[in-house]
């Protein structure tokens, strides 16, 4: 699919989040993307450390804390002033939570699945070699 045919505004249901599968995003493409479709473009990563330096601790352990994370996607949703939100890096909690002893990765993929109330619409941006087992296939779209 051409990035242009996307419409992720038309992503439906629009309180959930969805899945953008696109294995070599470049930087230029993501920002005429989030420009088109009048998204925030935001960081896992990033956002990931400006929390962890307002919590002062030096230890993440974020297979311990699967809600934390959750609710820290459903924030970014609330506090955003665009009607769409395209979340990248998420590859990267997704790898760490696949590495980890009794991986929670499962549960990880079913309560973000079944989040709902997304004050805007999620696109999570994700290399096709992570796509979530089991999500519907109606909120993935792939490039």
């Amino acid at each position: 699919m051409a990035i242009r045919d996307l419409r992720l505004r038309e992503a439906k249901p629009s309180d959930r989040p969805h899945i953008l599968l696109w294995d070599t995003p470049k930087d230029l493409e993501l920002r005429q993307l989030a420009y088109s479709e009048n998204a925030e473009c935001i960081s896992y990563r990033t956002h990931l450390l400006k929390r962890i330096a307002d919590q002062n601790s030096p230890f993440l352990a974020l297979h311990m804390r699967l809600d934390r994370e959750l609710n820290s996607i459903k924030a970014i949703c609330a506090e955003t002033d665009k009607p769409l939100v395209i979340f990248k890096d998420l590859d990267r909690l997704i790898t760490y939570l696949c590495v980890q002893p009794e991986s929670p990765i499962t549960l990880f993929w079913q309560n973000l699945l079944n989040t709902r109330h997304l004050e805007s619409i999620l696109w999570i941006l994700l290399p096709s070699k992570l796509s979530p087992p089991n999500w519907d296939e109606s909120r993935i779209k792939r490039i």
